[in-house]
C-alpha cells in the first residue's frame, strides 16, 4: 500500500503518517521545503499545491491520497489568500490525483461547514442547510466550501470522500490551535464564560476516521467525525481539572454577543491574531454540536477517546513540548 501525504506536517497530518507507517503503508509527504522531523523511512516530494507543475509524478500509482494542507487563519483581510490555498490549492491536487491514477482519495475539510445553531438541542449534520451571511462573514468557512465544491468535482471522475472534523485536540498540537484554550485556562485567573457549546474529538480518532474515509467512504460523500457535543461551561471545568487550576468563571450574557465582536474586531486589527475575529468570538455564543452517524454508520467509526482523555494526551504533549 502506497499514500500520498499534503499537509504532513501539521498536527493532524503528522499523527496520520505515523499511523500510516505502523501499518505498514509507505508513505509520501508532500512539502515545500525539507522538513526536519518526519520520520527518516517517509519519502518526502518537494512541491507546492499551489504550483500544479511542481507535483509532477510524485503520487503516480498510489492507492491513496489524503489531502490535508491548508491555511487557518480567520482574518478577513486573508480571504484571497485562503481561497487559493484551500480552494484552488485542492482543485490542483486533485487533477494531479486523477493524473497520477490514484485509487482512493481523502479530502479533509472542517466541520464548520455545516454552519453553527443557536439552539442547544439542534444537532447538525452533514445535510444542514447553511446561512448565506455565515459565509460572508467566515472567510476560512467560504475557503472550505470552496475545496468541498472541487472534491465534488473530482468525484465524477474519481473516487473521492470527504470527511469533517470538528475541535480536535491532542497529542502533537505544535501550532496551539485548540490547545490556545487550555493554556488560557491553565493560566488565567479569571476567565470569561461563553453560553455556547462545541463538538470536540481526539486527533488520534479523526486519523481512524480519515482512514476509514479512504477504505470505506463513499465517492463524493461527506463525513462528520465529531467526538461529545460540550457546553464551554463543560469544555472549561474539564480543562481546569486536567490541569489543576480553578480560574474564577464569569458567565458572558447573550446580549454580551455583539459589544464582543466589535471589540475582537477592533484587537485583531491590532494584534494581528488569526484567532481574535469578529466571527470566532461570536461562535462562542452558539452551539456547534454536530452528528457524526453517517460515520459511524458507513465507515464502521466511532471515536474512542472522551475529551477528558483527550486533555489529558494534550496536556502531557505540552508539558514535554515545553509549550508550557
Amino acid at each position: 500500500m502506497k499514500a500520498f501525504v499534503t499537509g504532513a506536517t501539521g498536527f493532524i497530518g503528522r499523527r496520520l503518517i505515523e499511523k500510516l507507517q505502523r501499518d505498514g503503508v509507505e508513505v509520501i509527504a508532500l512539502a515545500r521545503n525539507a522538513p526536519r522531523d518526519l520520520p527518516g523511512s517517509v519519502r518526502v516530494a518537494r512541491g507546492d499545491i499551489l504550483e500544479p507543475d511542481s507535483l509532477g509524478d510524485a503520487g503516480a500509482g498510489g492507492d491513496r491520497l489524503y489531502h490535508l494542507a491548508a491555511l487557518i487563519t480567520f482574518d478577513p483581510r486573508r480571504r484571497a489568500e485562503l481561497a487559493r490555498v484551500n480552494g484552488q490549492g485542492t482543485a490542483n491536487v486533485l487533477s494531479a490525483a486523477r493524473r497520477w491514477n490514484v485509487a482512493r482519495t481523502v479530502v479533509v475539510s472542517s466541520a464548520c461547514t455545516m454552519g453553527l445553531a443557536y439552539q442547544q438541542d439542534h444537532i447538525l449534520n452533514e445535510d444542514s442547510p447553511l446561512a448565506p451571511e455565515l459565509i460572508e462573514n467566515n472567510p476560512y468557512l467560504e475557503s472550505k466550501l470552496a475545496a468541498e465544491r472541487a472534491a465534488a468535482d473530482a468525484s465524477r471522475e474519481c473516487h473521492v470522500a470527504i470527511v469533517n472534523p470538528t475541535t480536535v485536540y491532542g497529542p502533537g498540537d505544535w501550532s496551539l490551535n485548540s490547545g490556545t484554550l487550555v493554556l488560557q485556562v491553565a493560566r488565567a485567573f479569571v476567565l470569561p464564560l461563553p453560553p455556547g457549546g462545541s463538538n470536540v474529538v481526539d486527533v488520534d480518532d479523526v486519523v481512524d476516521g480519515i482512514i476509514a474515509a479512504g477504505e470505506r467512504g463513499k465517492s463524493g460523500r461527506r463525513y462528520i467525525l465529531g467526538g461529545e457535543n460540550l457546553l464551554f461551561a463543560q469544555i472549561f471545568a474539564t480543562v481546569a481539572r486536567v490541569v489543576q487550576r480553578r480560574p474564577i468563571l464569569i458567565p458572558l450574557p447573550a446580549w454580551m454577543r455583539a459589544p464582543m465582536t466589535l471589540a475582537a474586531r477592533i484587537a485583531g486589527r491590532l494584534t494581528g491574531s488569526r484567532f481574535l475575529t469578529p466571527q470566532i468570538v461570536g461562535d462562542l455564543f452558539a452551539f456547534k454540536f454536530y452528528s457524526s452517524a453517517r460515520a459511524q454508520g458507513e465507515l464502521g467509526w466511532s471515536p474512542r477517546y472522551a475529551f477528558r482523555e483527550s486533555v489529558e494526551r494534550a496536556w502531557e504533549f505540552y508539558r514535554r513540548a515545553r509549550l508550557v
